[in-house]
């Protein structure tokens, strides 16, 4: 049966995602991850294509020996590949939730979300990024699971951090130190659900870092609290920002932010003081509509001793948005993981973890897009595929300079551009650049030129 799932001369050895003690199953697999890259929707049927790569599709993800935690691993190993020789990268984490309100009877055995009543799973991955230059890498590890039915109930109730759930936070990045070796430097990355004093015990070490929005405002070792310590020292600087739209929050504006840095020791219980360096951003700018300004603080183990330095810190912490559209390319208006028919959790978490890596590339295409990197667009293309880019910008592009890719031949940015063109953006530079959405639409469009082309070959 697989030689009539495979079409001739197929190789699917570049998805492979784990060997599942079956090299059949395992190559059913790596079919169904490289039909994923290509067609860029969850639907099964459509992936499969004809009944029979259907049938087998849903039984590889329903199959015992297909377990979450072992396609991550796979997904992780890749990773740390393509890292090898990059001195630091980022490990940005964060939570996403996905909900079926329609969908109550199908997902009876779903667990419940943050929304009363309605059933749904969560995703928590640990994106990689170049520290240098924000190429997105892979990811570090991807958990997908459903809460259990009484967890919501007692998820503040006084219990050791490992039945909680927020241990994830803690696991995401001790699987970052263990899983991505090839660099010299890791610095973990979270938004305010991560800011647990555990995480700063355990993580850290000489080539862990972290960098945590602080949700509380802890007790230092002189008690006085953070913010009290914040008040009374100086501005060092300032600091200008692109912060982006949020829907029925914010618009995008340019925000500017007064600076302050300092070292701390936060209590921790009978111990010794934790030792840490505090970043603070409090938004001076005008702000539009009577929106709230920005006011960050964020604890990190970088040594911060100069206005440069909490700069970067505040840099890197803005790039938490990559991880943001992800998820976005992941809903309703990109992949649509919420749209699943599928009634079985532990598919949907399989598929759920595929999503993840598959808009990984996606935005690795947006976040290439201005030229400023040299990556080489084989890096996520086939040399039939880049035969084909070619053909296509040259029909895409005008008569005049401005209406021409702009970019190197077989350069990430120039693929982006053609992408981006075939997903309805104009490639003027008065334009809004791209964005995921836009990338996904111009992948999706180019997949089916190319099945189109390798037919007429």
């Amino acid at each position: 049966m697989l030689d009539t799932l495979l079409r001739s001369g197929e190789d699917v050895s570049a998805f492979w995602i784990g060997d599942f003690k079956d090299t059949r199953l395992a190559r059913i697999g790596a079919l169904f991850f490289k039909r994923l890259h290509e067609k860029l929707t969850v639907c099964i049927k459509s992936l499969g294509g004809d009944r029979a790569t259907e049938v087998a599709f849903s039984r590889f993800l329903g199959n015992e020996n297909v377990r979450p935690e072992d396609i991550s691993e796979e997904i992780a190993k890749k990773t740390n590949d393509a890292c090898a020789g990059m001195v630091h990268v980022l490990c940005i984490q964060d939570t996403v939730q996905f909900t079926y309100p329609t969908q109550a009877t199908k997902k009876e055995d779903f667990g419940p979300t943050g929304d009363a009543g309605t059933k749904g799973l969560f995703i928590h991955p640990g994106i990689i990024v170049d520290a240098q230059n924000r190429y997105v890498m892979g990811a570090s590890s991807i958990i997908s699971w459903c809460r259990e039915e009484n967890a919501e109930g007692e998820l503040k109730k006084s219990r050791p951090i490992e039945e909680k759930e927020s241990i994830r936070w803690i696991n995401t990045a001790l699987s970052a130190k263990k899983n991505i070796t090839h660099v010299d430097m890791i610095t973990v990355i979270g938004d305010r659900e991560s800011d647990i004093i555990e995480i700063f015990k355990r993580v850290p070490d000489a080539r862990t870092h972290l960098i945590v929005r602080a949700s509380h405002d802890r007790f230092l070792d002189t008690d006085e609290k953070i913010s009290e310590l914040v008040e009374r020292i100086e501005t060092a600087g300032e600091y200008k920002v692109e912060l982006p739209a949020i829907t029925g929050k914010r618009k995008a504006r340019c925000a500017t932010l007064a600076i302050k840095y300092t070292p701390i020791a936060l209590k921790y219980k009978e111990e010794e003081p934790l030792e840490l360096f505090c970043v603070s951003a409090q938004e001076i700018s005008p702000t539009p509509n009577g929106e709230s300004p920005i006011s960050w603080v964020l604890l990190t183990t970088h040594v911060v001793n100069s206005v440069k330095m909490a700069k970067q810190i505040l840099t890197w912490y803005t790039w938490r948005w990559i991880i943001e559209q992800i998820f976005r390319i992941m809903k309703n208006k990109g992949l649509k993981l919420e749209d699943s028919q599928i009634e079985d959790p532990k598919k949907l978490q399989v598929l759920s973890i595929l999503s993840v890596a598959t808009a990984i590339k996606i935005m690795s295409l947006v976040e290439l897009r201005d030229g400023k990197n040299n990556r080489d667009a084989a890096d996520l293309f086939t040399k039939e595929e880049l035969i084909l880019l070619f053909l296509v910008c040259k029909k895409l592009q005008g008569r005049t300079e401005k209406q021409k890719n702009p970019y190197v031949k077989n350069s990430m940015a120039w693929a982006s551009w053609v992408i981006a063109r075939l997903g309805g953006w104009n490639g003027y530079g008065s334009e809004s650049p791209p964005g995921p959405i836009v990338m996904l639409r111009g992948m999706q469009k180019f997949e089916l030129q190319y099945e189109g082309w390798l037919l007429a070959q």
